[in-house]
C-alpha cells in the first residue's frame, strides 16, 4: 500500500507541474470523440471513453517527466502537441459541419479534389464567423505557446491530490478493461490522428485499386446470353439529387416542370423508393456499375463493369461527362471513361474558371456523339454537375426562380437563401434532363436517369452536404426515372410494362447493373434476376444496407447507433 501512495504521490506532483499539457493534450485528442458520442446520447460511454484516454496519457507524462531531461521533456510536450492538434482541427472542422468523425470517405473526397473545387467548398463551408473563430483559435495558441501558459497553469498538490487519486485509481479500473474489450477500436479508432491515418491509408488504397481497375485487361467479359437489339439505351448519371427536394416527388415548390408533365402524360415511370448504397460519389460508382454490392467478398475491381460488358455486347459505348476528366489520384469514372470506346469532356482538371461549367455544356457533346454514331447498337452515359455544391453554380441567371423567402424550413435566413439557390439548381436539373430526352424522341431509345447519390440541403438542422460517415436519408434517398420513346414501346412493349409495374419496388443501386443488363438482354456468369428491378423474379425482401445500417430499420427509422463506426466495406 505504501508504494502505491508514494506512486499516486509521484503522480500527483507529475500533474501539478504538469496540469495545462495534459488537459490541453487530452482535450485535442478527446473533444471530438465526445462530442460524437454524447450526440448519440450515450454519457455513460464517454466518461468511460474520457477515463480510457486520461489513465495512458498521465502514465506516459509521468515516465517522461521523471526520465528525461527537462529541455527534451518540454520538446517532446509540443511536438506532441502539434502533431496531435492538425488532424483534431481537421476533425473539428468536419463535426462542426457533418457531426461526424473523419473517415476514409472525407479523404477521399479531400484527394478527389482538385483547385477549384477546394474554393468552391472554402466558399461554401467557411463564412465569416469560421473565419474569425480560426483566426482567434491561432492567436490564442500563439500567444499561450510565448507565453508558455500551459507551464504556469498549475493546480496544487495538496488541493487536488484527493480528487487526483481518485480519477486516477478510476481510470484505472476503467482503462484495463476498456482496452482489453474494445482493443480495436482503442488501438486504432481512439485518437483523431489514428483516424485520419487509417482513413488515409484506406483512401489512398483506393485510389491505387482505381489504377488496377484502368490497367486490367478487359477481354475477360464472359457473356451466357447476349439477345441484345436495342438501339439506344441512354443513362444519365446525375449528381447530389436529393428526390425529397423535387416537385415530382411530393416537394411544395414548383422545380420539376417538365419531369412532372411527364409524368402526368405517363411518358416516364417514377421510381418511388430508391436509395444510393453510398454518400460519395467515389463510392457509388465502385458499386453502381460493377457486381459489388455489399453482399460481395471480393474487391469491387475484381468484377467485371457496365462499360466492358456492353463493348463484348456489341454496343459501341460512349462517356460524356460535365465533371473533370481526371485528378492527381485518378477516379472510378475515369476509369470508366477511358473503357469507353469514346470518351468527352467539358472541363479539364485543375480549370480556374470562376464560375461552374453548365450541364448544358453536354448538349453539343451528345449532338456529335449521335451524329458519330457507328453500328447498330450505342450506349451512352451522361455524367452532369446536377445539385454539386456551390450550387449556385449549377445554373445560369434565367433560372434563379426561388429566394429564402420561398423556403419553408425552420433555419436562418442564409441557410434558406442556400437551400433555395438548391432548388433552382434541380429546376434547371430538370431542363437538362428533358432536354437530353427530347433528343431520343424519334430515336428507338429507353433512358434512364439515376443520380450517384443525395444531398442533405439543411433539411434536418445544420447539416448540409453529403458524407458517408454519418448519413441522414436525405443523402441516399434519389430519383430514378425511366422514359422510352414510343418506337421502343412498340418494339418492346412487356419491357415497358415490367418498368411500369415496377416504380413502387424498394431498391437500392448498388444492383443496378442487374437491371441494365436485364434491359439489354444481356447476361453473364454474375447476373442474378433477383437484384434487377424490373424482373418478375426480383427478390423485394433484400435487406438495404447502407455503411452497416439497415435503412429502414435505422436511418429512415432514425435509430442510427453508429458512434464513430467507419464502414469501408466498398474498398474491401
Amino acid at each position: 500500500m505504501s508504494r502505491i501512495r508514494t506512486f499516486l504521490e509521484r503522480m500527483a506532483d507529475c500533474f501539478e507541474e504538469n496540469s495545462g499539457f495534459v488537459l490541453l493534450f487530452f482535450f485535442v485528442n478527446f473533444a471530438t470523440l465526445a462530442w460524437s458520442v454524447i450526440h448519440k446520447h450515450e454519457f455513460l460511454l464517454c466518461i468511460e471513453y474520457g477515463l480510457t484516454l486520461f489513465f495512458p496519457i498521465m502514465i506516459l507524462t509521468y515516465i517522461c517527466y521523471r526520465h528525461l531531461p527537462p529541455s527534451l521533456f518540454k520538446a517532446l510536450k509540443v511536438i506532441a502537441f502539434v502533431i496531435c492538434f492538425i488532424p483534431f482541427a481537421i476533425e473539428f472542422f468536419v463535426m462542426l459541419n457533418y457531426r461526424a468523425l473523419i473517415g476514409s470517405g472525407i479523404v477521399n473526397a479531400i484527394l478527389e479534389t482538385n483547385e477549384k473545387e477546394t474554393i468552391e467548398f472554402i466558399k461554401m463551408y467557411v463564412t465569416l464567423p469560421e473565419i474569425v473563430g480560426l483566426i482567434v483559435l491561432v492567436a490564442a495558441i500563439v500567444f499561450a505557446a510565448k507565453k508558455n501558459l500551459w507551464s504556469k497553469f498549475h493546480f496544487e498538490t495538496k488541493l487536488i491530490a484527493p480528487v487526483f487519486n481518485a480519477v486516477m485509481i478510476l481510470s484505472f479500473v476503467v482503462a484495463v478493461p476498456t482496452a482489453v474489450c474494445y482493443s480495436n477500436f482503442v488501438s486504432e479508432e481512439m485518437l483523431p490522428i489514428q483516424r485520419l491515418t487509417n482513413a488515409t491509408i484506406t483512401a489512398v488504397n483506393n485510389m491505387r485499386a482505381y489504377h488496377r481497375l484502368a490497367n486490367k485487361i478487359t477481354n475477360d467479359v464472359k457473356i451466357t446470353e447476349n439477345n441484345s437489339e436495342i438501339k439506344n439505351i441512354v443513362f444519365i448519371l446525375g449528381e447530389s439529387t436529393n428526390r425529397n427536394h423535387m416537385h415530382l416527388y411530393g416537394y411544395y415548390l414548383p422545380n420539376t416542370p417538365y419531369l412532372d408533365e411527364m409524368s402526368a402524360n405517363g411518358d416516364i415511370a417514377v421510381f418511388r423508393d430508391i436509395i444510393s448504397p453510398h454518400s460519395t460519389t467515389v463510392a457509388v460508382l465502385s458499386e453502381l456499375f460493377t457486381f459489388c454490392d455489399h453482399e460481395s467478398e471480393r474487391p469491387w475491381y475484381d468484377y467485371n463493369n457496365l462499360i466492358d460488358i456492353m463493348n463484348a455486347a456489341g454496343y459501341k459505348t460512349h462517356w460524356l461527362s460535365n465533371q473533370e476528366s481526371s485528378g492527381s489520384w485518378g477516379s472510378v469514372a475515369q476509369v470508366y471513361a477511358d473503357h469507353s470506346n469514346v470518351h468527352e469532356f467539358t472541363r479539364l482538371r485543375d480549370s480556374m474558371e470562376d464560375t461552374g461549367i453548365l450541364d448544358e455544356e453536354l448538349f453539343p457533346l451528345l449532338d456529335n456523339a449521335m451524329a458519330e454514331r457507328t453500328g447498330d447498337k450505342n450506349f451512352f452515359v451522361l455524367h452532369l454537375m446536377g445539385g454539386h455544391g456551390l450550387y449556385y453554380n449549377r445554373y445560369p441567371y434565367s433560372f434563379n426562380k426561388f429566394t429564402g423567402k420561398d423556403i419553408k424550413l425552420n433555419v436562418s435566413e442564409q441557410f434558406k437563401s442556400v437551400v433555395a439557390e438548391y432548388d433552382n439548381a434541380l429546376l434547371y436539373n430538370d431542363y437538362v434532363v428533358k432536354s437530353i430526352i427530347d433528343r431520343f424522341k424519334d430515336e428507338e431509345a429507353i433512358v434512364f436517369y439515376v443520380p450517384d447519390h443525395g444531398e442533405a440541403v439543411y433539411d434536418e438542422g445544420s447539416v448540409s452536404g453529403h458524407i458517408e460517415e454519418n448519413p441522414n436519408r436525405h443523402m441516399i434517398e434519389i430519383p430514378m426515372i425511366v422514359w422510352a420513346s414510343d418506337a421502343f414501346k412498340a418494339k418492346y412493349p412487356e419491357k415497358w410494362k415490367a418498368v411500369m409495374e415496377a416504380v413502387n419496388r424498394p431498391y437500392m443501386t448498388d444492383d443496378m447493373i442487374h437491371t441494365m443488363l436485364d434491359v439489354a438482354d444481356v447476361k453473364t456468369e454474375d447476373y442474378n434476376p433477383k437484384k434487377s428491378v424490373i424482373n418478375s423474379a426480383f427478390d423485394a425482401t433484400r435487406p438495404r444496407i447502407f455503411n452497416h445500417l439497415d435503412y429502414e430499420k435505422q436511418i429512415l427509422g432514425g435509430n442510427t447507433e453508429q458512434v464513430f463506426e467507419v464502414n469501408d466495406s466498398y474498398l474491401q
